[in-house]
């Protein structure tokens, strides 16, 4: 279950140039899933195909009530230090031996594959780490509010590779070969 995190009129941050955090996360969203129908022949659904207003308890009953194996929140986040950039990856709080496997491998391939500073592996209270019944996780990429990321964020090929990146997380996580 791929969750590209905002959306509607939750644009989540926005860089300063004007760019989206909902509109990245969106594209990065249908990259993963389209690897993952593409390339391994998997069953995918997403939280919202579009610029759509979808609730944080409607994403976590949509992936409880399709029994979805793992839950994977897209988002890049915001520092008032715009200098500031890095990769961070979260697991809830008591994540499972599965969630923290998948915390860390996908967190290992964005790192390898953005080269951005290591902001780590994180634990958190996220409502929707907390209320899924699968494995979750939450990537944040990268910092929309640091201009220099910003303008590689509205790169497509920028994007496609780093949706690429967390797929190649999850066939590491899974122990399958791309």
């Amino acid at each position: 279950f791929i969750d590209p995190g905002h959306g509607g009129s939750d644009p989540g941050a926005v860089g300063l140039s004007g760019l989206r955090e909902s509109d990245v996360n969106l594209r990065v969203g249908h990259v993963i899933v389209n690897c993952l129908r593409e390339y391994s022949n998997a069953q995918v659904m997403m939280s919202r195909e579009g610029d759509t207003d979808v609730s944080l308890g409607a994403r976590v009953e949509a992936a409880n009530s399709w029994g979805a194996d793992r839950f994977i929140s897209v988002h890049h986040n915001a520092s008032i230090n715009r200098a500031y950039n890095a990769t961070e990856t979260y697991a809830y709080y008591y994540a499972s031996k599965a969630g923290i496997d998948m915390q860390q491998k996908i967190h290992n391939r964005l790192v390898e594959g953005l080269g951005l500073r290591d902001g780590g592996t994180r634990t958190a209270g996220f409502y929707v780490l907390r209320h899924t019944s699968m494995p979750a996780i939450l990537t944040e990429a990268s910092y929309i509010s640091n201009p220099y990321e910003e303008a590689r964020l509205k790169d497509m090929g920028y994007t496609w590779r780093e949706g690429y990146y967390i797929y190649l997380g999850i066939l590491d996580h899974f122990n399958v070969s791309p």
